[in-house]
């Protein structure tokens, strides 16, 4: 009998007001499809960058009937919900990549065309925390301070009960 691999992969696909969601089952050598639903903002727009991070995939500028957009969308894979943010980019940007730098949790948008159709070389890096307070990643320097902050605090408290039990027993007698 042939082991199973239990191998499910998903590929999403979003190009303006078409969503979908494609499963391919390596077990049973099966596709499933299924239509996502696409923010009604964002529906309009092609030649977008977009980066996925953990459950999420960001969408930066774009473009629509000589049209530059700025705005920045985020679709949560895992609650299906759309949500477009009130900052936006500092300058309207599409053909551009954007990157993800697991490693200093910053995403990095590159290149692109500007909102009079010039090609651009431009590089903006943005952290991912200024996007999605819920992708809270620390690096080691900044875990270590907090930890020893927290060590400072609680022996300066338990530091401050011992001196206040002297003070108690040295006047109670």
């Amino acid at each position: 009998m042939k082991e199973k691999n239990k191998q499910h992969h998903q590929l999403l696909l979003f190009k303006q007001n078409a969503g979908l969601s494609i499963e391919y089952d390596e077990d049973n050598n099966t596709f499933q499809f299924h239509k996502l639903p696409v923010c009604d903002d964002i529906a309009p727009l092609y030649y977008y960058a977009y980066v996925c991070i953990n459950d999420a995939i960001f969408f930066f500028g774009g473009y629509s009937n000589f049209t530059y957009s700025k705005s920045v969308h985020k679709y949560s894979i895992r609650e299906n919900k759309w949500m477009t943010f009130q900052n936006t980019l500092p300058n309207p940007l599409c053909h551009c990549a954007a990157i993800w730098s697991e490693e200093d949790n910053h995403i990095h948008i590159i290149g692109g065309q500007d909102n009079k159709g010039k090609i651009i070389s431009t590089h903006m890096k943005t952290n991912v925390r200024v996007w999605d307070p819920s992708q809270l990643v620390y690096s080691k320097n900044d875990t270590k301070f907090i930890i020893k902050y927290l060590i400072r605090i609680s022996e300066i408290k338990l530091g401050w009960i011992d001196d206040f039990d002297k003070i108690i027993i040295k006047y109670s007698r």
